[in-house]
Protein backbone atom coordinates (compact mmCIF):
# COMPACT_ATOMS: atom_id res chain seq x y z
CA UNK A 1 0.00 0.00 0.00
CA UNK A 2 1.24 3.65 -1.00
CA UNK A 3 1.56 6.55 1.83
CA UNK A 4 -1.14 8.42 -0.26
CA UNK A 5 -3.63 5.60 0.56
CA UNK A 6 -3.41 6.24 4.26
CA UNK A 7 -6.94 6.74 6.05
CA UNK A 8 -8.52 7.70 2.65
CA UNK A 9 -11.98 5.79 2.94
CA UNK A 10 -11.94 7.64 6.47
CA UNK A 11 -14.13 6.51 9.71
CA UNK A 12 -16.17 3.41 8.53
CA UNK A 13 -17.63 0.57 9.68
CA UNK A 14 -16.81 -2.33 7.12
CA UNK A 15 -18.62 -5.68 7.17
CA UNK A 16 -16.68 -8.00 5.12
CA UNK A 17 -17.85 -11.50 4.40
CA UNK A 18 -15.89 -14.79 3.24
CA UNK A 19 -12.85 -12.63 5.20
CA UNK A 20 -11.32 -15.97 7.16
CA UNK A 21 -8.77 -16.81 3.46
CA UNK A 22 -8.43 -15.98 0.24
CA UNK A 23 -9.27 -12.78 -1.24
CA UNK A 24 -11.26 -11.92 1.77
CA UNK A 25 -8.20 -12.51 3.96
CA UNK A 26 -6.29 -10.46 1.58
CA UNK A 27 -8.78 -7.66 1.53
CA UNK A 28 -9.11 -7.43 5.33
CA UNK A 29 -4.82 -7.03 5.42
CA UNK A 30 -5.02 -4.10 2.89
CA UNK A 31 -8.40 -2.16 4.18
CA UNK A 32 -6.92 -1.64 7.35
CA UNK A 33 -3.87 1.03 6.29
CA UNK A 34 -7.16 2.67 4.39
CA UNK A 35 -9.55 3.67 7.30
CA UNK A 36 -8.60 6.37 9.87
CA UNK A 37 -8.04 5.30 14.12
CA UNK A 38 -11.61 4.60 15.78
CA UNK A 39 -13.17 2.46 12.30
CA UNK A 40 -14.00 -0.81 13.11
CA UNK A 41 -14.04 -4.09 10.25
CA UNK A 42 -16.48 -6.73 11.40
CA UNK A 43 -14.63 -10.27 9.66
CA UNK A 44 -17.54 -12.43 8.88
CA UNK A 45 -17.43 -16.38 7.70
CA UNK A 46 -18.33 -19.80 9.22
CA UNK A 47 -14.41 -20.84 10.37
CA UNK A 48 -14.33 -19.43 13.81
CA UNK A 49 -10.61 -20.21 14.34
CA UNK A 50 -9.36 -18.39 11.53
CA UNK A 51 -11.08 -15.57 12.22
CA UNK A 52 -9.68 -15.36 15.04
CA UNK A 53 -5.95 -15.55 13.74
CA UNK A 54 -6.44 -13.16 11.50
CA UNK A 55 -8.47 -10.80 14.03
CA UNK A 56 -5.44 -11.50 16.42
CA UNK A 57 -3.07 -10.70 13.42
CA UNK A 58 -4.87 -7.39 12.45
CA UNK A 59 -5.16 -5.99 15.77
CA UNK A 60 -1.52 -6.40 16.07
CA UNK A 61 -0.72 -4.90 12.98
CA UNK A 62 -3.18 -1.62 12.88
CA UNK A 63 -4.08 -0.90 16.75
CA UNK A 64 -5.96 1.80 15.92
CA UNK A 65 -8.67 -0.27 14.11
CA UNK A 66 -11.25 -1.91 15.83
CA UNK A 67 -11.52 -5.63 14.74
CA UNK A 68 -14.34 -7.86 15.46
CA UNK A 69 -15.08 -11.33 14.05
CA UNK A 70 -18.56 -13.10 13.55
CA UNK A 71 -18.61 -16.44 12.76
CA UNK A 72 -21.87 -17.33 10.94
CA UNK A 73 -23.20 -19.64 8.34
CA UNK A 74 -24.92 -17.31 6.16
CA UNK A 75 -27.02 -19.52 4.06
CA UNK A 76 -29.12 -19.58 7.11
CA UNK A 77 -31.18 -17.07 9.02
CA UNK A 78 -29.64 -17.40 11.75
CA UNK A 79 -26.24 -16.65 10.30
CA UNK A 80 -27.44 -13.49 8.56
CA UNK A 81 -29.25 -12.26 12.02
CA UNK A 82 -26.06 -12.68 14.10
CA UNK A 83 -24.17 -10.87 11.81
CA UNK A 84 -26.35 -8.04 11.88
CA UNK A 85 -26.95 -8.61 15.89
CA UNK A 86 -23.09 -8.03 15.39
CA UNK A 87 -22.43 -5.14 13.49
CA UNK A 88 -25.55 -3.22 15.23
CA UNK A 89 -23.85 -3.88 18.71
CA UNK A 90 -20.59 -2.42 17.90
CA UNK A 91 -22.18 0.76 18.16
CA UNK A 92 -20.23 2.70 15.26
CA UNK A 93 -21.89 5.91 15.88
CA UNK A 94 -19.25 8.52 14.76
CA UNK A 95 -18.41 5.84 11.44
CA UNK A 96 -19.10 8.45 8.13
CA UNK A 97 -19.07 5.74 5.81
CA UNK A 98 -20.89 1.96 5.98
CA UNK A 99 -19.22 -0.53 3.86
CA UNK A 100 -20.30 -3.20 2.89
CA UNK A 101 -17.98 -6.10 0.87
CA UNK A 102 -20.24 -9.55 0.11
CA UNK A 103 -17.63 -11.43 -0.68
CA UNK A 104 -18.00 -15.15 0.73
CA UNK A 105 -19.16 -17.69 -2.13
CA UNK A 106 -18.82 -21.04 -3.67
CA UNK A 107 -17.76 -22.34 -6.54
CA UNK A 108 -20.12 -25.58 -6.65
CA UNK A 109 -19.65 -28.79 -7.83
CA UNK A 110 -17.76 -28.05 -11.33
CA UNK A 111 -17.18 -31.90 -11.71
CA UNK A 112 -20.96 -31.69 -13.24
CA UNK A 113 -22.44 -30.45 -16.77
CA UNK A 114 -25.45 -28.59 -16.82
CA UNK A 115 -27.77 -32.46 -17.89
CA UNK A 116 -26.30 -33.59 -14.53
CA UNK A 117 -28.35 -30.86 -12.14
CA UNK A 118 -31.34 -33.02 -11.92
CA UNK A 119 -31.52 -32.64 -8.33
CA UNK A 120 -33.49 -28.89 -7.26
CA UNK A 121 -32.60 -29.39 -3.44
CA UNK A 122 -28.80 -28.97 -4.88
CA UNK A 123 -29.06 -26.13 -6.81
CA UNK A 124 -31.31 -24.28 -4.51
CA UNK A 125 -29.49 -24.86 -1.55
CA UNK A 126 -26.13 -23.52 -3.75
CA UNK A 127 -28.11 -20.47 -4.13
CA UNK A 128 -29.26 -20.22 -0.91
CA UNK A 129 -26.09 -19.42 0.18
CA UNK A 130 -24.68 -17.30 -3.23
CA UNK A 131 -27.47 -15.32 -3.83
CA UNK A 132 -30.41 -15.18 -1.17
CA UNK A 133 -27.53 -14.43 1.81
CA UNK A 134 -26.23 -11.85 0.03
CA UNK A 135 -29.00 -9.76 -0.75
CA UNK A 136 -30.80 -10.67 2.79
CA UNK A 137 -27.20 -9.43 4.70
CA UNK A 138 -27.42 -6.18 2.43
CA UNK A 139 -30.92 -5.49 3.19
CA UNK A 140 -30.86 -6.30 6.83
CA UNK A 141 -27.38 -4.01 7.48
CA UNK A 142 -28.49 -1.29 5.09
CA UNK A 143 -32.26 -1.00 7.10
CA UNK A 144 -29.88 -1.49 10.70
CA UNK A 145 -28.05 1.44 9.12
CA UNK A 146 -30.77 3.68 7.56
CA UNK A 147 -29.95 6.98 5.04
CA UNK A 148 -28.73 9.70 7.20
CA UNK A 149 -27.17 13.38 6.41
CA UNK A 150 -23.28 12.34 7.67
CA UNK A 151 -23.70 8.61 7.08
CA UNK A 152 -22.51 7.37 3.46
CA UNK A 153 -23.33 3.74 2.42
CA UNK A 154 -21.22 1.58 -0.17
CA UNK A 155 -21.97 -1.74 -1.06
CA UNK A 156 -19.11 -4.12 -2.79
CA UNK A 157 -20.10 -7.69 -4.56
CA UNK A 158 -17.37 -9.61 -5.61
CA UNK A 159 -18.22 -10.56 -8.85
CA UNK A 160 -16.46 -12.63 -12.01
CA UNK A 161 -15.80 -13.06 -15.63
CA UNK A 162 -17.80 -15.84 -14.98
CA UNK A 163 -21.47 -13.30 -14.42
CA UNK A 164 -20.64 -12.70 -18.31
CA UNK A 165 -18.58 -15.24 -20.25
CA UNK A 166 -20.32 -19.12 -19.80
CA UNK A 167 -17.21 -21.85 -19.04
CA UNK A 168 -18.35 -25.30 -19.23
CA UNK A 169 -18.93 -27.35 -15.74
CA UNK A 170 -19.87 -23.97 -13.98
CA UNK A 171 -23.61 -23.45 -14.33
CA UNK A 172 -23.88 -22.96 -10.78
CA UNK A 173 -21.25 -20.93 -10.43
CA UNK A 174 -21.95 -18.45 -13.54
CA UNK A 175 -25.53 -18.22 -12.80
CA UNK A 176 -25.14 -17.63 -9.18
CA UNK A 177 -22.54 -14.30 -10.12
CA UNK A 178 -24.99 -13.07 -13.04
CA UNK A 179 -27.78 -13.55 -10.59
CA UNK A 180 -25.87 -11.33 -7.94
CA UNK A 181 -24.67 -8.57 -10.34
CA UNK A 182 -28.03 -7.62 -11.52
CA UNK A 183 -29.59 -7.81 -7.66
CA UNK A 184 -26.86 -4.94 -6.66
CA UNK A 185 -27.74 -2.95 -9.78
CA UNK A 186 -31.27 -3.27 -8.86
CA UNK A 187 -30.20 -1.79 -5.75
CA UNK A 188 -28.57 0.69 -7.11
CA UNK A 189 -31.36 1.92 -9.18
CA UNK A 190 -33.78 1.92 -5.62
CA UNK A 191 -31.70 3.37 -2.88
CA UNK A 192 -30.12 6.53 -4.43
CA UNK A 193 -28.26 7.40 -1.78
CA UNK A 194 -26.17 3.87 -1.56
CA UNK A 195 -22.78 3.17 -3.91
CA UNK A 196 -22.67 0.37 -5.22
CA UNK A 197 -20.32 -1.51 -7.16
CA UNK A 198 -19.42 -4.86 -8.72
CA UNK A 199 -16.10 -5.90 -8.47
CA UNK A 200 -14.54 -9.09 -10.58
CA UNK A 201 -11.04 -9.42 -8.96
CA UNK A 202 -8.60 -11.59 -11.45
CA UNK A 203 -8.59 -14.99 -10.50
CA UNK A 204 -5.58 -17.17 -9.00
CA UNK A 205 -3.83 -20.08 -10.78
CA UNK A 206 -5.22 -22.64 -8.65
CA UNK A 207 -8.52 -21.03 -8.17
CA UNK A 208 -10.35 -23.43 -10.45
CA UNK A 209 -8.40 -26.36 -8.94
CA UNK A 210 -10.23 -26.47 -5.66
CA UNK A 211 -12.47 -28.79 -4.63
CA UNK A 212 -15.79 -29.19 -5.67
CA UNK A 213 -18.55 -26.92 -3.19
CA UNK A 214 -15.55 -25.23 -1.60
CA UNK A 215 -16.20 -22.00 -0.10
CA UNK A 216 -14.42 -19.37 -1.33
CA UNK A 217 -13.29 -15.57 -1.14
Amino acid sequence: MTTAGAGALGSVLCVLTGASRGFGRTLAHELCPRVLPGSTLLLVSRTEEALKRLAEELGHEFPGVRVRWAAADLSTTEGVSATVRAARELQAGTAHRLLIINNAGSIGDVSKMFVDFSAPEEVTKYMKFNVSSPLCLTASLLKTFPRRPDLQRLVVNVSSLAALQPYKSWVLYCSGKAARDMMFRVLAEEEDDVRVLSYAPVMSGDWVTRSPGHRHA
